[in-house]
């Protein structure tokens, strides 16, 4: 059985495992992302993670999960959103030339809702949407058994949305956005500012985390539970546009911040069934993603057998 090496880079962590072609990972590991690093360091950080790997298994090639905008084709990541070390990066080339092997990258969330699809909770469906909510929130869209990336490679981010006036501004100055309201970081900021007394403005803070928000809200921490109560009603909206757009048999939810649990899921279902179409809602499972945080870098390292098959598994 060929092996892959799979390697995710996420806001906070990056995951690293060696993939089979059934999806089997051997070897995983996780680091946390170096923030404030230069691109060299990054890189360099990013290398001696595969170099570890690669010097253990024979692998036929690397993938890689980029957060933010990719040229998918020149293996280029445009902008990498929280991770801005890596703007303007040919890390497929890079990658390519160090080890020798094929290298290639797509977005964080398309590999893994590529890991779902292939080896989850979306195995079977032909059509499905997997929406990712962590430091980030973005969706894959799976359109009749093929990943659609959109048409420079920018399909499926939800999370920059404008849904709020007057709210907080994202990473990328946008605000009001679905991401600068519901990702983890905006929750803990948003936490922080009402405990603080302070106004609803300025950028999300990306060193806060969700998880100290969430350890609140079950020791009966009011203002806790609020702000993922609210912040639960903007993903149900965000799920209700995608699916009435979609129109998918399947959606899939996954991410760290999931984990939050029904003080976040309950409100977002409830505002997904209440602003969802009914002939749209009714032939659409909700499920949650059984590979955890293993999906991207499963995906990741997939993406390397099919892309050595020639199989076009995206349009």
């Amino acid at each position: 059985m060929r092996k892959s090496i799979g390697a995710d880079i996420g806001g906070t962590k990056m995951n690293f495992a060696v993939v089979g072609e059934d999806g089997s990972l051997e070897d995983k590991f996780r680091i946390p992302t170096p923030a404030y690093v230069s691109r060299d360091e990054f890189m360099d950080i990013l290398e001696k993670n595969i170099e570890f790997l690669s010097g253990k298994y024979d692998v036929c090639g690397i993938g890689v999960g980029v957060p933010g905008l990719q040229d998918v084709e020149k293996g280029v990541a445009i902008l990498a959103g929280n991770c801005p070390a890596l703007h303007d990066t040919p890390v497929a080339d890079i990658l390519g030339e160090k080890f020798g092997i094929p290298a290639y990258i797509d977005n964080d969330v398309r590999v893994a809702t590529l890991g779902e699809y292939w080896f989850g909770a979306g195995k079977g469906a032909r059509t499905m949407i997997c929406i990712t909510l962590g430091t980030g929130i973005g969706s894959g869209i799976i359109l009749q058994g093929k990943l659609w990336r959109g048409s420079s490679y920018a399909a499926g981010e939800i999370g920059h949305i404008r849904l709020k006036e007057d709210w907080l501004t994202s990473t990328l100055d946008m605000d009001g956005t679905l991401e600068a309201i519901s990702s983890g970081p905006a929750i803990a900021t948003a936490y922080k500012k009402l405990v603080n007394g302070e106004k609803m403005e300025g950028t999300v803070d990306t060193t806060l985390k969700a998880s100290d928000v969430a350890d609140a809200a079950r020791a009966g921490d009011k203002t806790a539970i609020k702000v993922f109560e609210e912040a639960g009603r903007y993903i149900g909206m965000g799920m209700a546009a995608c699916v009435n757009i979609i129109n998918p048999e399947l959606v899939v939810i996954g991410g760290g911040l999931a984990d939050a649990g029904d003080f976040l899921l309950r409100p977002a279902y409830e505002t997904y069934r209440k602003y969802t179409v009914e002939v749209a809602k009714r032939i659409c499972s909700l499920e949650h993603a059984r590979l955890g945080n293993d999906a991207g870098v499963a995906g990741a390292g997939a993406m390397v057998f099919h892309y050595l098959d020639g199989d076009r598994f995206w349009i």
